[in-house]
């Protein structure tokens, strides 16, 4: 008899099989059902049917329901929200392609070629672009390929029966049918509706043998390294040394935790902002009406001890050098008091959509807040102030979003424990998989896990990144246990380790895993993903222009 899961977000277990209550919509979300004349599919009474259907316009998602299209499927493509493209349309502009040639090739190399192409870019390494081109492209591609696209479509629950899902049902009230499913969201949310085991934050160094797992030691913000290196001493009490006035907003009270231990904390998030000089498309910052100066408190202390430290904030510290094209410039954190919030992941990877739009609102608000402050405030630099004043946001980008990007950068949420978890060890030892359908090239680069209080002053769990070469990743990565799920391909919130996913999560392994669904899900005998021919696989993939390894 089938059954119906939907969303129960999860508060109590780091890995889980998780159950039901369905998510709800808040006022105003940008995941609001909206006109879904992309497909026809939409006007059909009943359950919109396709042979695969993919769960996320991510850049991953888009590559799937290409290469499974290219295979000659008929493919459903939803998202939640009203535009596609992930992050690549939402001001990651900047894309970490690869530092080297031919580590990328297929969808992924097809559409850096078209910014290259479109931007005159010379190095065949690097692909800088604009978000509103990132989108119009990433239409334009699904469109010739006959991809059903359908936007609005958050996902409320989905129908079982055995191990197969059948359907999926979106807060709209439309549901999907397939064959197969993809889930290319961030949030890894058709995975966990489906049952199969996930799980949010760091294993502990014990789990796995890896060097860098678990909880960190503590360290203060510092400049330099080695017998250079000054930490920076910055009182965290509202009250300067009175623990009774409360923390600053946005530390918390946890303090130093077991090194190498297990916990649930994530990555902290941002917005990537896409900010211009150019007077005739800037808009300048300006005060959120719910600007609070106290939350900036911190980085007026940090400043202050630098200062202290006969140390001096540069004119660029706000907005950075991540120039891209047109004169437009991708903002990105930095290493201390950046646009990156921190201890907001494990409520938001397992809160319903109402806390998760609190927590983008939040975002969003502190953001924009955080580049007034840095115009404004007497505590910031003068040089510092009129640098950051010169720049204002695009336009021309985001133009139904007051011109801020529509996707919050959720470095990591849940993830999935499948039929095998790629480890750090796998990465930096370059194993080779039998299996393996794609590589990934990035450092582990770990950005700020948690900001709390040391000795009575600010200290965070943070990493250095860690170089390493081009590695392999496994077909088996994407995959439920047989024993929980048939039918189902994750390529966005695949089963690593914490560690090893610190490497993956970038936009272009991501589309190297989305091709390398989409050709799965299109070659799955009866849409099982299990029983599919891998050596099949790798020859479509290869095929495809897919590199399947780099020695």
């Amino acid at each position: 008899m089938a059954s119906i899961l939907s969303a129960m977000p999860l508060m109590d277990t780091m890995a889980t099989r998780t159950g039901a209550a369905a998510q709800e919509l808040s006022t105003g979300d940008l995941s609001a059902p909206v006109s879904v004349s992309e497909t026809e599919a939409a006007s059909q009474p009943g359950c919109a049917r396709a042979d695969v259907v993919v769960y996320g316009a991510t850049p991953s998602g888009i590559a799937a329901a290409i290469q499974a299209a290219r295979l000659k499927k008929d493919v459903i493509l939803l998202e939640p929200t009203r535009h596609i493209g992930g992050m690549m349309t939402s001001g990651l502009n900047k894309t970490d392609t690869a530092g080297k040639r031919g580590i990328y090739g297929g969808i992924v190399k097809e559409f850096l070629d078209k910014a290259q192409d479109k931007y005159g870019i010379g190095d065949a390494r690097y692909a800088y672009f604009e978000s509103r081109w990132a989108e119009r492209t990433f239409g334009d591609m699904l469109e010739k390929n006959n991809v059903r696209l359908v936007k609005g479509q958050l996902i409320a629950s989905i129908r079982r029966s055995g191990k197969t899902i059948q359907s999926l049902t979106a807060t709209s009230g439309q549901s999907f049918c397939g064959r197969s499913f993809i889930d290319a969201s961030y949030e890894g949310d058709l995975m966990m509706r489906a049952g199969v085991r996930t799980i949010v934050g760091r294993e502990a160094k014990s789990k796995y043998r890896e060097d860098d797992a678990g909880v960190q030691k503590l360290a203060y913000p510092h400049v330099g390294d080695g017998s250079d290196r000054i930490d920076l001493v910055i009182d965290p009490y509202i009250v300067p040394r009175k623990p009774a006035s409360g923390l600053l907003p946005g530390l918390s009270s946890i303090g130093q935790q077991p090194v190498g231990k297990a916990d649930k904390s994530l990555m902290a998030y941002n917005y990537r902002l896409c900010v211009t000089t150019d007077p005739k498309n800037m808009r300048p910052f300006t005060k959120p009406v719910d600007y609070d100066p106290l939350r900036y408190e911190a980085v007026a202390r940090f400043i202050a001890a630098l200062a202290e430290k006969g140390r001096h904030l540069s004119s660029q510290y706000f907005i950075g050098g991540g120039d891209t094209v047109n004169d437009k410039q991708d903002v990105n954190s930095n290493s201390f008091f950046s646009t990156n919030v921190w201890n907001v992941g494990y409520d938001y990877a397992t809160g319903d959509e109402a806390k998760r739009e609190q927590i983008r609102q939040s975002v969003r608000s502190y953001i924009q807040g955080y580049f007034w402050f840095a115009v404004s405030d007497p505590r910031v630099p003068k040089k510092a102030r009129e640098f950051t004043a010169q720049y204002g946001y695009c336009a021309d980008e985001f133009v139904d979003n007051d011109n801020f990007p529509y996707q919050m950068y959720v470095r990591q949420a849940r993830r999935l424990v499948g039929q095998f978890v790629l480890t750090e060890n796998n990465l930096k030892q370059r194993t080779s998989f039998s299996d393996g359908i794609g590589l990934g090239y990035y450092p582990l680069d770990q950005h700020g896990m948690i900001r709390t209080v040391l000795n009575g002053h600010i200290a965070e769990d943070i990493r250095d990144g860690i170089s390493l070469s081009p590695y392999e990743i496994p077909y088996r990565v994407m995959l439920p246990s047989q024993k929980e799920v048939s039918n189902l391909l994750v390529s966005v919130a695949i089963s690593t380790s914490h560690v090893a996913y610190t490497s993956i999560r970038v936009e272009p392994t991501y589309m190297v895993l989305g091709q390398a669904a989409g050709a799965a899900a299109a070659l799955a005998p009866g849409g099982n993903v299990n029983k599919v021919d891998v050596q099949r696989l790798r020859q479509e993939l290869a095929k495809s222009g897919q590199v399947l390894s780099w020695w």
